[in-house]
C-alpha cells in the first residue's frame, strides 16, 4: 500500500527533482552541440561523410527536443513544488484538488 504524500514531503522530493534534471539538460545540450560540431569538421567529399552530416544534425536535432521536454518537465516539477509548499503552509486553505 503506497501512502499518501505530506505536502512538504512532496514539495522536497519535487525540488530533487528538478535539481536531478538541470544537469541531465545540460549534458544534452553539450552532447547537441558536440554533434553539430562533428557535423560541421567532416570532409565533404565522401558519400558516407555526407550521411554521416546528415544522422549527425539530425540526432543533435532530436537530443536538443528531449533538452527541451526535460526544461519542461523541470520547470512543472518546480511549479507542482511551489504549490506543495503553499499547501504545507497554508493547509487548511490551499485547494488540494478540482472542486466544481
Amino acid at each position: 500500500m503506497i501512502l499518501p504524500l505530506d505536502a512538504g514531503t512532496s514539495a522536497s522530493r519535487l525540488q530533487l527533482v528538478a535539481g536531478a534534471l538541470s544537469p541531465l539538460i545540460d549534458r544534452m545540450t553539450d552532447a547537441a552541440s558536440a554533434a553539430r560540431g562533428l557535423a560541421d569538421d567532416v570532409d565533404w567529399q565522401a558519400e558516407a561523410a555526407q550521411a554521416f552530416h546528415e544522422r549527425a544534425v539530425a540526432w543533435a536535432g532530436d537530443v536538443s527536443g528531449l533538452a527541451c521536454l526535460a526544461e519542461t518537465v523541470r520547470l512543472e516539477a518546480l511549479r507542482a513544488r511551489d504549490r506543495a509548499a503553499f499547501a504545507a503552509a497554508l493547509p487548511g486553505v490551499a485547494p488540494t484538488g478540482d472542486r466544481r
